[in-house]
């Protein structure tokens, strides 16, 4: 298992990457066929990604295929410039080998070289096992988003989960 920042040729991977979480359960944001991004759209993603010192999207790849990807955005504006949104998706088929904490621990190192104070992230309350895995990770709920979702016909809602780093955590 390779952990390594996505590059411009990776496009069509991160796609299908993407698309395969959407349809394959129901915790990630779009669903199946919501997803427009084209080869184009996604090529320039990565170029900003790559460009920018408060992003960055990491894949984890297994025999030449992307199996899973994290992305960590940095705040925009100097009120929340210290956090960086974390987003991780790992294909069902690779659920609890680890991949998921290597990815966290990944992003978890690049804001700590960027100096960022927190990570926060978002998770489907009924997400057991994500929700498992970033508290044992030292991600606590910080609050919850009730019916902010909608799945199917159900509403879901979101926890709020936040890590603070270095000597304030």
């Amino acid at each position: 298992m390779t952990i390594r920042e996505a590059r411009k040729d990776d496009a069509g991977k991160v796609i299908d990457l993407l698309r395969k979480l959407d349809s394959e359960t129901t915790f990630m944001l779009f669903e199946p066929g919501e997803r427009s991004t084209d080869l184009a759209d996604q090529e320039k993603q990565i170029e900003r990604f790559s460009e920018s010192q408060n992003r960055i999207m990491l894949l984890a790849e297994s025999s030449h295929e992307v199996v899973a990807a994290s992305f960590g955005y940095g705040g925009q504006v100097n009120r929340n410039k210290h956090v960086a949104h974390v987003v991780l998706g790992v294909a069902k088929r690779h659920w609890r080998k680890g991949i998921g904490a290597r990815l966290m621990q990944e992003i978890e190192d690049w804001a700590a070289k960027r100096d960022f104070h927190k990570l926060s992230l978002t998770v489907m309350e009924h997400n057991h096992a994500a929700r498992n895995l970033y508290r044992r990770l030292g991600y606590i709920e910080e609050g919850l988003k009730r019916d902010s979702l909608k799945v199917g016909n159900q509403y879901v809602n979101e926890i709020c989960m936040g890590k603070l780093l270095g000597d304030q955590a």
